[in-house]
């Protein structure tokens, strides 16, 4: 074996690259080089063990991710055939090649989150229930959290009697929405999932031809994994164990999509025999931002205790800004950044991170008046964009004559007489033969029940089709043939540009993506569009632009910058309202706070206001608890009055308060003194109510205490 396939590792890295047989658990903190080791273990796999390219599953969970990784295999080992994607891409793949027992074919499309939302609202139209009521994305939400537990409708029809009309109701759509993707030979994300573990299941029936397709299973950011995708591996690696996982519980953030951490937690007892070994030689970050990441996730007690050093300098102290209301908090965040880019950090090396995305548009008015250019990673994407949507709905036709919703989008797009009168009718007809709207479509009797118009507007329809049919086997090829019989520039050009968005630019923006497509695959259009539907938010981000990013902090989850600032950092908005009564959700949210800190390399900026406008309306905010968790030695400079966050402001209370006190709060109760910080009307107490586990930070001057004798 060549002695460079080792070189640069440290100890602890070595010794999961040479792991040999049998479960591997590597706990990988923060900035620790996971995707080096991950990388070096499959060329030492290939190299050092002989295991074919081919017999080896490396799974993470973005695309960015995936390519990182495939391109440092790639440095080691020739692409012979490695299995390298998301798990989402992993099962499709699966699934295209063994799509029978699913009951799919091989051209199956892929819906993504506003399809699901048009097909369950034809649902709900089609019931005879009024949509405005019976709103398609709560039941979408409701229909994901049954197929995330693998629950079947009729499952799901036993537990929503149990609750109430909403539930119910959302049970029958789930079993028309299900008839619905079958008919039109369909797969959701969700089913993507599902159908490949269905699939690998039947493996039980004796094929073995998935449970025995691997030698050797690698699996990245393990603690994000849900209950299909455990169960997914764990079939997969059951034959011979040979299951290496990554991740770190300190950093399992998504809970809210059915990630479970205790997969992660639980792996050496799920798989007995587990060698484990910890990743704590942090390379990213300054000693600062590691010091206080560390001792705010010691809070936590579901995790596995780590240790990250970093031979790096302390960095300069963590700056914690306490503004008026979230307008000044803005525009306060944008002179740092302007400070931070006058002082030479590059602008696509600065992110600012907030809990949700309303946080963003007083940024956004901020770096405008500012003149700082930024890019909302997350928001409203370039795939989502309407002219988009319409010419890769063409293509999903063309792939999938049986995909309803890409057919019922485009009908008449650009407009050619087939009005809602004639869609409604035809959608009657396909009920009435149980076809599809383009089959149907080619029955003569139900184009001769049409008026003339609509009779031939369909046959235009139909001739465009069979037109574009011959041009699909390159993804270029069939979009630029779907824009020129269509006429859609002209049509694109008609509707004008919105919110500074040129239509026609986007338009050749999707040309030249599906020529660099079909340069480095073989895959056409439907490898084009089954690419382009697993597409996440990381993907969309433009990581060499150089602008200043703005983004959730789910969002920047793998990514890393110089400088990051967060906003935001109230209670009730980051650690959330609906995390608050709950000890796991808190427990969430102080690793989502955690993920924040440590995706700094160099300096962290955090800021909280003491007035923002939520649920309609203007209040006083109380900074977050995560910020008293921060050693004051790592902070810039203020004193601890300056920097522990203020409770709500109300009128009231009194000055005379010791350590020991005992006092009685409007709102939470009796509790007893702990500390007493500052004097005047700047003067704080730290209580320890008798409901409540953390102790409060509050403003004597108007917080509504009174002393118990």
């Amino acid at each position: 074996m060549p002695r460079t396939l080792l070189e640069a590792l440290n100890p602890a890295q070595e010794s999961a690259v040479e792991h040999g047989e049998g479960p591997l658990l590597i706990l990988a903190g923060a900035g620790t080089g996971k995707t080096r080791t991950i990388t070096r273990r499959v060329a030492y796999l290939v190299q050092a063990r002989g295991v074919p390219a081919s017999r080896i599953l490396a799974i993470t969970f973005t695309n960015k991710a995936a390519r990182e990784m495939r391109s440092r295999i790639r440095e080691w080992v020739p692409d012979t055939g490695m299995w390298v994607g998301t798990f989402h891409a992993t099962c499709a793949r699966m699934l295209r090649m063994d799509p029978e027992p699913i009951g799919r074919s091989r051209d199956f499309t892929i819906q993504d989150e506003d399809d699901r939302k048009r097909l369950i609202r034809s649902i709900i139209k089609d019931l005879g229930w009024d949509p405005t009521v019976f709103k398609p994305r709560p039941m979408q939400t409701m229909i994901s959290s049954w197929k995330r537990r693998r629950m079947e409708p009729a499952a799901a029809a036993e537990e929503a009697a149990l609750y109430g009309m909403k539930e119910e109701r959302a049970a029958v759509v789930y079993e028309r929405y299900q008839r619905q993707l079958a008919k039109q030979d369909a797969l959701d994300f969700d089913d993507l999932l599902g159908k490949g573990l269905e699939l690998v299941n039947l493996d039980a029936q004796g094929a073995r031809r998935w449970t025995r397709r691997f030698d050797h299973v690698l699996v990245d950011e393990y603690q994000d994994t849900n209950e299909i995708q455990y169960l997914l591996v764990k079939a997969l690696a059951a034959e011979h164990l040979n299951l290496a996982v990554c991740g770190d519980p300190d950093q399992s953030i998504y809970r809210w999509r059915g990630a479970d951490i205790q997969n992660i937690l639980d792996f050496e007892h799920d798989f007995p025999g587990t060698e484990v070994v910890r990743l704590e030689q942090n390379y990213r970050s300054v000693r600062n931002v590691l010091k206080a990441a560390q001792a705010v996730i010691r809070h936590n007690r579901s995790r596995k205790e780590k240790d990250l050093v970093t031979e790096r300098e302390d960095g300069p102290p963590l700056t914690v800004q306490d503004s008026p209301d979230e307008e000044m908090e803005a525009l306060t965040v944008a002179q740092k950044v302007r400070e931070w880019v006058r002082a030479g950090t590059p602008q696509k090396e600065i992110a600012v991170f907030y809990r949700t995305n309303a946080c963003s548009r007083p940024l956004e008015g901020a770096f405008t008046r500012l003149q700082l250019p930024y890019q909302v990673v997350g928001g409203l994407s370039f795939f989502e964009r309407r002219e988009i949507k319409d010419l890769l709905a063409y293509g999903r036709m063309l792939v999938n004559p049986r995909d309803d919703v890409a057919v019922e989008r485009i009908l008449n797009v650009p407009p050619r007489a087939i009005g809602k009168t004639t869609i409604e009718r035809l959608r009657a007809y396909a009920g009435e033969f149980d076809e599809g709207l383009l089959p149907v479509m080619r029955r003569s009797e139900v184009r001769e029940a049409l008026g003339a118009r609509a009779k031939k507007a369909i046959n235009g329809f139909l001739a465009l089709y069979v037109n574009l049919s011959d041009r699909s086997a390159k993804a270029e090829d069939a979009l630029r043939a779907t824009i020129d019989r269509t006429g859609y520039r002209r049509y694109a050009e008609a509707l004008g540009d919105t919110e500074d968005v040129d239509r026609l630019e986007n338009i050749d923006e999707l040309l030249a993506f599906a020529s660099e497509y079909d340069e480095r695959s073989d895959g056409g259009l439907r490898g084009f569009l089954e690419e382009v539907a697993l597409l996440t938010d990381h993907d969309r981000w433009e990581e060499g632009a150089q602008r200043v990013s703005l983004m959730t902090v789910h969002t920047a989850k793998g990514l890393e910058f110089d400088r990051v600032a967060v906003v935001g950092l109230e209670e009730g908005l980051f650690p959330h309202v609906r995390a608050l009564e709950d000890p796991d959700g808190l427990e969430e949210e102080r690793r989502l706070f955690y993920v924040a800190l440590t995706r700094a390399r160099e300096e962290l900026f955090l800021s909280h206001s003491r007035l923002r406008f939520r649920t309609g309306a203007p209040g006083p905010q109380t900074g977050s608890r995560f910020l008293d968790e921060i050693p004051e030695m790592l902070l810039a400079g203020e004193s601890e009055e300056d920097v522990l966050p203020e409770q709500t402001v109300e009128e009231g209370g009194s000055s005379d308060f010791a350590a020991e006190d005992w006092v009685q709060h409007r709102s939470f109760g009796v509790g007893r003194v702990e500390k007493v910080i500052g004097s005047g009307i700047n003067q704080r107490v730290v209580v320890r109510f008798e409901e409540e586990d953390d102790a409060r930070h509050l403003l004597v001057a108007y917080a509504p205490l009174e002393k118990l004798e």
